[in-house]
């Protein structure tokens, strides 16, 4: 089992010395990824920093770890832009960048910056923007009409470090995103599923892919919310999302932010040695 550090963006976790003691104590404990949360507003405060510009800066502080999004509403941002955004990242990182992929659920930031739709036009918009973007990785000019977006000889130079550009993990549940997952993702990464429901999905993404003739097997991850701190509590929780296909753990703890720091070394003594 490889861990995840679920970095949450909002009030009371901007402070630049926070994300670096954190990131830093994350990879020097072996996490596999640092993952932002990735809004500019949230229902309880505006008070968020913008996921992809600290990253950046969490790059120039780490050598290993992998950097990414949990996750990123694709239709939020020009699709072009974000292909850009992410193809520094990963040369600026040495190839250590993840795109988390969601179609996007929070209204008002949509109103704020962007624009919202109808569930089932955010969703078309995904589909489309993936699209482009994967199209935008190879590095040759790219033409492309869309309903949503165009580009005209759009090319990104220098291109990821990543031979297929940065891997997608699709945090969706919905039948359509589902489908998009199974085509482009790398790793399927809900959030607060049951065992059961989660094992069930992963099976269901890896026969889409076995109907589309894709070869590679979808991956499980899991972002995770929990209160509780007992350590064999924790470790028999992972334990149960391992046996349904879990293969990257990242939960959100309830806890001071200043404490963070603190619970990383702790998760890495009592529950990272007896789940890895």
């Amino acid at each position: 089992m490889e861990h995840l550090l679920i970095y949450p963006v909002k009030k009371g976790y901007l402070d630049a010395e926070l994300i670096k003691d954190v990131a830093t104590a994350a990879e020097k404990h072996g996490f596999h990824s640092f993952l932002s949360w990735d809004h500019y507003m949230l229902p309880e405060a505006p008070d968020t920093l913008d996921a992809w510009n600290m990253l950046s800066y969490v790059c120039g502080l780490t050598s290993q770890i992998k950097l990414g999004t949990v996750v990123t509403p694709i239709p939020f941002r020009p699709p072009s832009h974000l292909a850009k955004i992410t193809s520094t990242l990963d040369h600026l990182s040495n190839g250590r960048s993840i795109l988390g992929v969601g179609a996007g659920w929070h209204k008002p930031e949509f109103e704020g910056f962007s624009e919202w739709g109808t569930p089932g036009e955010r969703v078309s918009k995904t589909a489309e923007a993936i699209d482009l973007i994967t199209k935008l990785w190879t590095g040759k000019p790219v033409n492309f009409t869309g309903k949503y977006y165009n580009s005209t000889n759009g090319e990104i130079c220098p291109l990821p470090i990543q031979a297929s550009g940065p891997p997608l993990w699709f945090g969706v549940r919905g039948k359509r995103m589902l489908r998009l997952a199974a085509q482009y993702g790398e790793a399927w990464i809900p959030t607060n599923i049951r065992p059961d429901e989660y094992a069930a999905g992963l099976q269901q993404l890896r026969n889409i892919q076995e109907s589309m003739g894709i070869k590679h097997k979808m991956k499980g991850a899991l972002q995770n919310f929990t209160a509780f701190e007992e350590s064999s509590k924790f470790i028999e929780t992972i334990n149960t999302y391992e046996s349904a296909g879990c293969e990257y753990y990242g939960t959100v703890w309830s806890y001071p932010p200043n404490e963070m720091v603190e619970r990383i070394e702790w998760y890495a003594k009592t529950i990272m040695s007896e789940t890895s």
